[in-house]
């Protein structure tokens, strides 16, 4: 669109891999002088992800830290709860180093079980549902305020949502029955973006803010996930614009933000795919492209985390 920000670019990578994902970016991109002794809060963006080895038997996480512009400045520390296992996915990160993430162990009838965790300071403290019947919790989500949303799965198969609000646990479900997906997100009012798939299948972004619940659809998308939401209500995620990206796992898939009631597109060009994980207070985006069909059997180490910082 004519009046779309311009952006620079950062390309993040895990040290060793090009196979890096990032998920999740801290709102406000601060780091905070948690001693107390400045009062003061450095700019610094935090992304959470994992790289995967090429033979794709094991996904570790990391935390990278990103300062400066000319240059900029990039650290990476491994991120993994030592009771996991080899797959582990980190998933989102406050402004207090506060991180959630996930890791799977074990099936039931040929789906993972997952298990969560909040990683606070060194201590890694589990986040597992207490609902009657569930068998995993998934893909959480944490805000500046430490409120965590995420999923939980049942006996039966169902993904439902979940909030953790002053150490209580409550579900959620889209209304109509629709099944919870990966990646949700909360800002500091505690709006909701996720995604449901409704009883044939399809996929839909959504925005819960309150107990208000809004189906979020790419305008003649076929698939459309929203996968983050900052404190402007400025949304991201991605969508398949023809039954074919869908087909081939993702081809053509592009990434879009809505902001206002207004959908905007954001691509890399010439790239097989682009997804829009995460964007934070300032505007800046955080996401992933891929220049492979990554479904297929050949193609490990072909994707790419970047960082679209709007420009003045």
């Amino acid at each position: 669109m004519s009046d779309s920000p311009t952006y620079t670019y950062t390309l993040l990578s895990y040290p060793g891999t090009l196979d890096t994902q990032g998920v999740g970016i801290n709102p406000d991109a601060l780091d905070p002088d948690l001693g107390g002794q400045s009062g003061t809060a450095r700019p610094k963006i935090k992304v959470v992800g994992a790289w995967s080895s090429p033979d794709g038997t094991s996904q570790t996480g990391f935390l990278a830290r990103v300062s400066g512009t000319k240059p900029v400045r990039e650290t990476y520390d491994l991120l993994n709860d030592p009771l996991g296992s080899l797959v582990q996915q980190p998933y989102s990160i406050n402004d207090f180093g506060q991180i959630v993430g996930d890791y799977y162990m074990g099936e039931i009838g040929g789906s993972y079980i997952f298990h969560s965790y909040e990683l606070d300071g060194d201590k890694f403290i589990p986040l597992n549902v207490p609902f009657v019947g569930a068998v995993s919790t998934f893909s959480p989500a944490i805000n500046n305020t430490g409120e965590i949303v995420g999923g939980w799965t049942d006996s039966a198969g169902n993904s439902h949502g979940y909030t953790l609000i002053g150490g209580a646990y409550t579900s959620f479900d889209y209304p109509g029955g629709g099944q919870i997906q990966l990646y949700l997100s909360v800002n500091s009012q505690g709006d909701i973006a996720g995604s449901y798939a409704d009883a044939s299948g399809n996929v839909h972004g959504f925005l819960r803010r309150g107990d208000t619940y809004t189906s979020i659809d790419f305008p003649g998308a076929v698939y459309t996930a929203s996968t983050g939401i900052n404190d402007a209500d400025e949304i991201v995620g991605s969508y398949c614009p023809t039954s074919q990206c869908l087909a081939t796992g993702g081809e053509g898939l592009q990434g879009f933000i809505l902001k206002n009631g207004i959908y905007t597109t954001f691509a890399i060009p010439g790239e097989y795919a682009t997804a829009l994980a995460s964007i934070n207070n300032k505007g800046v985006l955080m996401g992933n492209y891929y220049d492979a069909n990554v479904s297929a059997a050949d193609t490990a180490n072909h994707v790419y985390t970047f960082l679209a910082t709007p420009t003045p």
